[in-house]
């Protein structure tokens, strides 16, 4: 398996944290997010040399902080201008040779049970989201509808939607929490629908439920195009364990509740 993270972004909210590195190496209690990522990984079995991190945004800072790893780091040049999607086809070469891979967000931490339910998956693709997001919401805004997203699925715990905007609290059967896993199929699957983002983007048409083109696109967009094409994703539960630091105020919370 191969384990590809996404830290590209530069994390303006955090800022002054992230005047002088990427966001992944804010320190949550004393260690940074990327650290707790790969003690977390290391703890499952993941190994060092089978992990890619994506890195923009002060990528000589992250190159120095990991260079006494066996982790490959690959630089999306374009990171002021583009998103998640784009980031993570900067490691096309590596996906398109492998068998499996999982894919976490390089800006949010979690426990090692967490990360447990994606390894123990054995479908073509897993999601994982939260069960018990509506508390850690609540914490983080006065109106968790303001800032949570769509997430619904079906009897067979397959997503039949995900990351749309909503006042209605029935849409939220759970939050995604960035953290997946892409097998076999599951990949072949998901490079067809990149492929299918970038040539309509490039003919002028639109995507599936979304404005953004293909150099925008969130990692949302792309699992709701790979479900409205008639891809399997399957739900993986779990109930809270995890925390994202988008802001100070993320970060206070993170701190608080420190895994």
């Amino acid at each position: 398996m191969k384990t590809i993270i996404l830290a590209a972004g530069q994390g303006t909210r955090l800022r002054p944290l992230t005047d002088d590195k990427p966001k992944c190496m804010v320190e949550v209690g004393k260690k940074s997010i990327i650290r707790r990522q790969l003690d977390v990984m290391r703890n499952c079995g993941i190994k060092e040399e089978d992990t890619i991190i994506v890195c923009g945004y002060k990528a000589d800072t992250l190159i120095d902080e990991l260079k006494d790893t066996k982790i490959t780091l690959v630089k999306n040049d374009e990171y002021e201008n583009t998103n998640m999607v784009y980031s993570l086809m900067c490691a096309k070469n590596v996906i398109e040779k492998a068998e499996d891979i999982l894919i976490s967000y390089g800006d949010i931490i979690y426990e090692k049970h967490v990360l447990a339910e994606v390894l123990q998956y054995r479908g073509d693709i897993g999601v994982v989201v939260d069960d018990g997001w509506y508390s850690y919401w609540a914490a983080r805004c006065d109106n968790p509808l303001d800032d949570a997203e769509t997430l619904k699925y079906d009897a067979g715990d397959y997503l039949t939607e995900i990351g749309q905007k909503t006042t209605d609290l029935k849409d939220v059967m759970a939050q995604y929490i960035g953290l997946m896993r892409f097998v076999g199929k599951g990949i072949k699957d998901m490079l067809e629908i990149v492929e299918e983002a970038s040539r309509r983007s490039e003919v002028g048409e639109s995507l599936w439920r979304t404005k953004r083109n293909y150099r925008k696109m969130y990692m949302t967009d792309l699992l709701q195009g790979m479900i409205d094409e008639g891809k399997k994703l399957k739900a993986l539960h779990i109930d809270r364990g995890w925390y994202e630091v988008d802001d100070k105020d993320d970060l206070k919370l993170a701190e608080e509740g420190i895994i």
